[in-house]
């Protein structure tokens, strides 16, 4: 009786599970099937992909991922994605609770790219530009030799193939774990920058939340025309620290980008969806000026 048992369970196990998983197909779910906005209202992940990411109830722009803004704006979803030898130094040997090297393979496997910054060259109704995009999933979108080496390569491309260049940035500032190189980016992809507009071509950058630190003090702030999204924080040392150091408190929206087009810092505030529109006459007026 025992030995038919043990056969019978075997036959089940061996022959009719199979047969049985074989028969059921499993399904992709995603991850995350909900995501809350800052105002508590749940969003459906289909949702927040038609809105691009906003919020229907409190209209904040929530982040978006480099291949989502990229594929948004370029015509057709058709573009090539530009390769830039990643950097595989770790000039530190950086530790805090996880190594520095530990920590770029998690932000690779995460975002699966190479680092922070994406170049992609593409067509925008059908005009020729360079979109240079920040990730803030890869290490809070900061700025390494890596970073710098992407911004210094988008530059010479415009220049060689005399292309518009659109920037959008979304990032914490440099990337502590490389030091004084990290901050050596700023001068650098400044003078990148600096010998792109000698051709005098379009150099448009579009802030998003939150865009601060050497980011925000270097190369993005001497765009031709500077944009930013609604609510985006855009500025150098953040808000807590701002206050804590003139000890004062500080105007309401401070460093928004409400507050900044009031004083004067950016030229325009363009919800995400009528981005490309917007985006689409500035080119051809800029490029038709030239």
């Amino acid at each position: 009786f025992i030995f038919c048992f043990i056969n019978r369970m075997n036959w089940l196990t061996n022959y009719i599970k199979p047969k049985l998983a074989s028969l059921v197909k499993k399904r992709d779910v995603p991850k995350n099937l909900w995501i809350k906005c800052q105002c508590g209202t749940m969003i459906y992940y289909k949702d927040y992909e038609k809105t691009l990411g906003v919020c229907n109830e409190c209209g904040t722009h929530m982040r978006l991922s480099s291949d989502s803004r990229i594929k948004f704006l370029l015509d057709d979803n058709k573009y090539e994605k530009i390769k830039v030898a990643s950097n595989k130094i770790d000039p530190l040997i950086f530790k805090d609770k996880k190594k520095y090297k530990d920590r770029l393979k998690e932000a690779k496997k995460k975002t699966k790219e190479d680092d922070a910054v994406v170049i992609a060259e593409g067509k925008i109704e059908d005009i020729e530009v360079l979109l240079v995009v920040f990730d803030f999933n890869f290490m809070g979108g900061s700025m390494g030799i890596s970073v710098g080496n992407s911004i210094v390569k988008a530059s010479e491309i415009s220049v060689k193939k005399n292309l518009p260049l659109i920037i959008i940035p979304s990032s914490g500032g440099a990337r502590m774990q490389e030091g004084i190189l990290s901050l050596m980016q700023m001068p650098r992809t400044i003078a990148a920058i600096e010998n792109f507009k000698e051709l005098n071509l379009p150099y448009i950058v579009l802030f998003t939340n939150p865009t601060t630190g050497g980011v925000s003090a270097s190369f993005t702030m001497i765009g031709d025309i500077l944009i930013a999204e609604p609510g985006a924080l855009i500025g150098f040392a953040g808000p807590r620290v701002i206050k804590k150091t003139v000890n004062q408190d500080l105007p309401e929206n401070f460093q928004k980008s409400e507050f900044l087009l009031e004083h004067g810092m950016i030229d325009l505030i363009i919800e995400r969806k009528k981005f490309k529109n917007k985006l689409i006459l500035l080119l051809k007026h800029l490029i038709k000026k030239n």
